[in-house]
């Protein structure tokens, strides 16, 4: 018993009795399962434990996979909203009350669509930053690789994806500096995200290779002590002479006009001092 609870925690909950039974569980183990109320029946040949994710049940129930931002957000990657319909991929053309339904070829083995499935989705369906978001997520926790990103959107229409694919970085730790990036980008300045700086350390990003811009954001902070080692670089920057602009992440998320403005003016004020203090 304990072993097949084990196997449906790694399905996130559920799973049929044909990957059950394919994966070694005799039938009167599952049906002891389903008598002794350790697992349930929620849908035709699919059985779930009792805290698995509403959403999944409710795709086993129609018969569809999870996909575009609900996947994302079973399978922990970043999110700028979070989800609040559920959204599914089935292969017929049918509504399904209370979701998102996606068409696309499915597996019926499968509750949660793969990756690049779920990703195609996402740029079909959501704001083109919000996608992003996730597809960076994914790339930099190597659940999808990003050359088989670009492959998948490789058709003649998929030319603004494939430019929105070529700004990832797997070095990028938030999706703040995701926004922040594709903001800047947007206005035509030259970033680089995550870069080594002797004497500093790794910054969030850098324009035009001398404008530092830190993301204050203790959310997406993993530790106290990396909020720590934010401020060390902050007063190291400041020391060595570096440009600093600590930006907060309601201004990239909700006033993103007003970030790259910020970062346009002191471009302009500090600009010539820079290159001059180079030349030297």
């Amino acid at each position: 018993m304990q072993q097949l609870e084990a196997f449906l925690l790694t399905s996130y909950g559920v799973a049929s009795y044909a990957t059950l039974t394919a994966n070694g569980f005799p039938r009167r183990t599952i049906d002891q399962a389903l008598h002794t109320g350790i697992v349930r029946r929620v849908a035709r040949g699919t059985i779930a434990l009792p805290q698995a994710d509403a959403r999944l049940v409710h795709a086993a129930r129609s018969q569809a996979s999870l996909t575009c931002i609900s996947a994302a957000d079973i399978l922990g990657w970043w999110l700028l909203t979070p989800p609040e319909t559920v959204h599914v991929r089935c292969d017929a053309a049918r509504s399904i009350p209370g979701a998102v339904v996606h068409r696309g070829q499915r597996s019926a083995h499968r509750l949660i669509a793969p990756p690049r499935q779920i990703l195609r989705d996402a740029f079909r369906c959501l704001p083109r930053l919000d996608a992003l978001v996730m597809a960076e997520s994914a790339v930099v926790t190597s659940a999808v690789g990003l050359q088989d990103l670009q492959e998948e959107f490789s058709g003649q229409q998929d030319w603004q994806v494939r430019a929105l694919l070529g700004t990832i970085r797997r070095s990028t730790a938030s999706p703040l500096e995701v926004c922040a990036r594709f903001h800047l980008l947007n206005a035509g300045l030259r970033v680089e995200t995550e870069v080594a700086l002797p004497g500093i350390g790794r910054v969030d990003l850098l324009v035009d290779g001398w404008l530092i811009i830190e993301i204050d954001g203790f959310a997406f902070h993993s530790s106290r002590e990396h909020y720590r080692a934010d401020r060390r670089r902050w007063n190291a920057s400041a020391a060595g002479g570096w440009i600093t602009l600590r930006i907060t992440a309601e201004l990239v998320l909700h006033r993103p006009e007003e970030f790259v403005d910020l970062v346009k003016k002191t471009r302009e004020m500090w600009g010539l001092r820079v290159r001059r203090r180079q030349q030297q």
